[in-house]
């Protein structure tokens, strides 16, 4: 009778615990998802596909990325959800109530697949434990992955009816288990796959373990594996029926999915991932995907390892536990490469193997804290070192995982994910009027905002951020998940950003939205214009003669799998959510109730200690060695120390900051620094410039004063760029600062400056219409030439080179191709890249380099070229009004040492100074041309005279005669126009500067 009311009362008390779980999740993340889903990083992705969805229910074809792709590239059942409650709440409210939903439902499959280990209570407190696990709270609040927490709540109410059938055969419980089996199929295909390997398969283990009786006792290796295997041949139809048909489910379900992937398989370069690397050398990426996630396992894992091994019905789990923990740690052993191959290591994100193991571990660690707060692990404390030193270590442990887990919550605050939020609603106006939708966009520095962009607008962008749906080359064959974010892929993401910014015309890409000026003089050399400044700070910049969106034939499938693909999903919520409701209301009472009769009443003394003392410690050393790092860590402490901080204050141009880095004196102000910085810094360097690479050399050393020389390697989107410069650092108590430098002031000769700026105004014909009209096609064609077009092989490549001009009175914009016809009759377009001036003054000419790639005429013979070149009436853009002079200082057989002078007389200060410089032979033909750009900014008034290194190609290029070369302006056939030249004047340049302020934007 006793042991029945305990067993009553400790029914009551998990029940009970359950229902605070329920609570806390609703209080805790229902109220805080809101807040953190715009900073994470997959939300805004899954509600663009639930905004397609919304849209085009029963058409998976989604054109809005890259040039179209399927979006049976992914289940849909989440997708699908989110765009059902949209129809009542805002999208981004339907996304945080459905998370808030699953997240509900994720803590009743905690507490359900508890019980398969242990009492009612510890299932309770397992419950508790899911609202504050670090893994799933990172997952939801940091991750956004929506998905994988549907997949993983829906397959633990799965697991425990699974292991119910098996002991029991009852078919019910097999309907009921692959009902639920069936969701998570329909809601995330990896945790199905997976979920099979290391949920399922360990679940069948224990419960054949339960079934035969005294099977656990057995001796392993002897007596238990053999019966292990008769019993899963007493088992063979339950298992074989289970098997079957949850593979049925699993390919017809979402056989769309499966008919994509085999007919459009996944072709591309492996896009690096935080959680492959060695988490001791790249400490960053073993913060979030490692110790945050596993932090509570790590500190309790001899107190887990103990009770996954203590008895053989947690067998399997203890193999899928070490085994996810070991894939969790990314490359920090070889290990997991050896395990998984060189092609799923390098495509898997194994962060995942780590949460899995964190899952596994609930029921184990919710063991022990019961124990450890009202068990056999208190009772030993207690008489040990009493109640007072048990209270104390366990209110601290509890309150530092408390701080933790708020750290957690904040994580963007202490990290930044993304960009500042970016207001949308610009944009939209902007891609509303005129018609600017009928061209494809890019947006620069939005973060993973750009699907946010993307949801509420049917404008088509270029870029995406769903890697596996990419099919550009110009994606594939590099390591770049998405344009958006390509400064920080380095040279492979800055080559393919830079093919789509040339190549602009192949995608019809004529606007770019950018909201980080790294990218400025990249958008700028490569023939993009400033159009306006929104309202919300984002500059949109643009290219002319850049045709519509071509309409493209959508790839298609069979109706009726668009019909299935539209009702299966959502119909496998209801069919599990009805027989639940079935389940509870006729068959739950007569059942025996899934509780293990399993207890641990005594644990080894080393356990003991060292699971009681590490939370405390760990998390407790965690936190003093953030705030350390935030608060107390002295970044003068020594020279070296100084140097690096200041440096990087310098890099996110946090000048206060920086300034503080400076000896104090009454002779130097912040207002003087920020002064000085004004007037000296700008350019590509100090503006656009990131910091790649810093290394300090000691010039000289004395007790309390050193003088380094720091040799600094700046990333622009230009290319890199090399700095010296000179510090002397100074001791003052016991830190050191950096002595300032002396300021050498150069003031204009002129104290006012006047320059008589001709300014355009394209007008067209507009009229007052409900039709969008387009400028462009209302005014006249401009009037433009070509001096000459040459076929040039140089150093194993081939280019075409040439010069054209401006002829007539208004200033042009320039849209030049290279249309390459091969002997098999395929044709190639090429473009100029940065190699020529795209806007042209009235009467301007211009040098031309495109290049067409190493030995085309040997591996591929050319038939003949057509240069295009398509003009437009231009307002901005076109202001190069500066004096230049040069001096060849050296020459010898390799290059060219250049000396240029360069005058800025606007009223406007030249941000980036820059010629376009040309090599021509003995004929005036040109060779070879070349952008070289100056570091610093010319101010107003002021010169500058800066050195630039030039190849030297003339002399060994040959130019190819026999390949005819056609001209096209306009779409009409041209001939060259004769121009004399001065055989002597072997290099020649013209000023090509970027102006950031803007002086042309009317």
């Amino acid at each position: 009778m006793k042991s029945n009311e305990l067993k009553l009362w400790e029914d009551f008390i998990g029940k009970r615990l359950l229902l605070v779980a329920l609570s806390l999740g609703l209080l805790t993340h229902g109220i805080i998802i809101y807040f953190t889903l715009p900073q994470t990083y997959d939300a805004f992705v899954h509600i663009f596909f639930a905004d397609h969805y919304s849209r085009f229910w029963f058409e998976p074809w989604e054109y809005r990325w890259y040039t179209g792709f399927f979006t049976v590239s992914y289940p849909p059942l989440v997708h699908q959800a989110v765009a059902l409650l949209g129809k009542i709440f805002p999208l981004k409210i339907a996304f945080a109530i459905y998370a808030i939903i699953v997240f509900e439902a994720l803590i009743i499959g905690v507490y359900r697949f508890s019980k398969m280990f242990y009492d009612k209570k510890t299932a309770g407190v397992a419950a508790i434990l899911a609202v504050v696990l670090s893994s799933l709270v990172e997952t939801l609040h940091v991750y956004g992955q929506v998905p994988t927490l549907t997949g993983l709540a829906f397959l633990l109410n799965a697991i425990p009816f699974l292991y119910q059938y098996i002991k029991t055969s009852d078919a019910r419980y097999l309907v009921l288990s692959l009902s639920f089996i069936a969701v998570v199929v329909s809601a995330h295909h990896v945790t199905a796959i997976f979920g099979m390997v290391f949920f399922i398969a360990p679940a069948v283990l224990m419960a054949l373990v339960d079934w035969k009786e005294g099977l656990g006792k057995q001796d392993l290796l002897r007596r238990f594996f053999p019966q292990l295997l008769l019993a899963v041949w007493q088992k063979k139809l339950e298992i074989l029926l289970f098997a079957v048909i949850a593979i049925l489910l699993a390919i017809g379900l979402i056989f769309p999915y499966w008919y994509w992937s085999r007919t459009d398989p996944i072709s591309q370069v492996s896009i690096p991932h935080g959680s492959r690397d060695n988490f001791l050398e790249v400490t960053s990426s073993g913060l979030i995907f490692f110790i945050i996630p596993l932090l509570l396992v790590l500190a309790l894992l001899p107190a887990i390892a103990f009770l996954i091994t203590r008895q053989k019905r947690h067998l399997g789990w203890a193999i899928s536990f070490f085994i996810c923990l070991l894939f969790g740690s990314g490359g920090t052993t070889p290990l997991p490469k050896l395990m998984l191959g060189e092609n799923a290591f390098n495509i898997l994100t194994l962060d995942r193997f780590g949460f899995w193991a964190s899952i596994i571990a609930i029921p184990y660690i919710s063991h022990f804290l019961l124990s450890f707060v009202a068990g056999p692990v208190r009772a030993y404390w207690v008489k040990k070192s009493g109640e007072t030193s048990h209270f104390l270590l366990s209110g601290l442990s509890g309150f530092s995982y408390l701080l933790f887990i708020i750290y957690i919550f904040h994580l963007a605050s202490f990290r930044p994910l993304q960009p500042k939020e970016v207001k949308i609603e610009p944009i939209l106006n902007f891609l509303n009027r005129d018609d600017h939708m009928r061209w494809r966009y890019l947006t620069l520095g939005f973060g993973d905002q750009m699907a946010w962009l993307s949801a509420n607008s049917l404008a088509a962008t270029i870029d995406g951020n769903y890697h596996s749906a990419r099919r550009l080359p110009e994606m594939t064959t590099r390591a770049v998940e998405r344009l958006e974010n390509a400064k920080y892929l380095f040279d492979e993401g800055m080559a393919s950003l830079t093919d789509f910014l040339t190549d602009a015309e192949k995608y019809q890409l004529k606007y770019v939205f950018s909201n980080d000026q790294f990218y400025d003089p990249l958008l700028f050399y490569t023939g993009w214009n400033r159009t306006i400044r929104l309202e919300n700070g984002i500059m949109v910049w643009e290219k002319g003669n850049i045709s519509t969106i071509e309409p493209i034939q959508p790839k298609d499938i069979h109706p009726f799998l668009k019909k299935a693909w539209g009702i299966l999903p959502l119909t496998t919520v209801a069919i599990a959510v009805l027989l639940t409701l079935l389940y509870l209301s006729q068959f739950k009472k007569t059942q025996d109730e899934l509780v293990s009769p399993e207890t641990v009443d005594q644990y080894p003394k080393p356990i003991i200690f060292f699971s009681a003392w590490m939370p405390f410690l760990i998390f407790s050393s965690f936190l003093a060695y953030l705030l350390f790092e935030m608060i107390l860590v002295d970044q003068r402490k020594d020279p070296k120390s100084a140097i690096y901080a200041f440096y990087d204050h310098l890099d996110f141009q946090r000048f206060e900051e920086a300034f503080s880095y400076f000896k104090p004196s009454p002779d130097y102000s912040l207002d003087q620094y920020l002064l000085e910085k004004s007037v000296k810094d700008g350019g590509l360097l100090p503006s656009y410039a990131k910091l790649k690479e810093l290394d300090i050399d000691t010039l000289e050393m004395a007790h309390n004063r050193i003088k380094y020389q720091i040799n600094s390697i700046w990333r622009t989107s230009l290319g890199p760029i090399q700095q010296k410069d000179e510090y002397i650092l100074e001791k003052v108590g016991n830190s050191w600062y950096i002595l300032p430098p002396q300021f050498e002031l150069d003031i204009p000769e002129e104290q006012v400056i006047s320059y008589s700026y001709t300014l355009f105004k394209k007008i067209g014909k507009r009229v007052i219409s409900a039709f969008p009209t387009v400028n462009d096609d209302r005014i006249k064609k401009p009037f433009a030439a070509f001096y000459q077009a040459n076929l040039v092989i140089k150093d194993g490549l081939i280019s075409v080179t040439g010069e054209l001009i401006n002829a007539d009175n208004n200033p042009i914009t320039i849209a030049l191709r290279a249309e390459v016809v091969f002997e098999n009759d395929s044709l190639v377009n090429f473009y100029p890249d940065r190699k020529m001036h795209y806007n042209l003054t009235p009467k301007a000419f211009t040098f031309f380099e495109i290049p067409l790639g190493d030995d085309v005429l040997v591996k591929y013979p050319i038939k003949s070229i057509t240069l295009k070149a398509e003009t437009d009436v231009t307002e901005r853009g076109y202001i190069r009004g500066v004096r230049t002079g040069f001096e060849i200082k050296e020459e010898d057989f390799q290059s060219y040492l250049l000396e240029v002078e360069m005058e800025n007389p606007l009223t406007a200060e030249i941000t980036i100074p820059g010629v376009l410089i040309a090599e021509r032979d003995s004929l005036g033909r040109i060779i070879h041309v070349e952008l070289g750009t100056h570091s610093r900014s010319i101010r107003s008034g002021l010169g500058a005279i800066f050195t630039l290194k030039m190849d030297k190609k003339a002399h060994l290029a040959l130019v190819v005669e026999d390949v005819p070369i056609f001209l096209q302006i306009n779409g009409q056939k041209r001939n060259l126009v004769s121009k004399n030249w001065n055989a002597d004047q072997r290099i020649q340049l013209l000023p090509h500067c970027f102006i950031s302020t803007e002086i042309y934007l009317q």
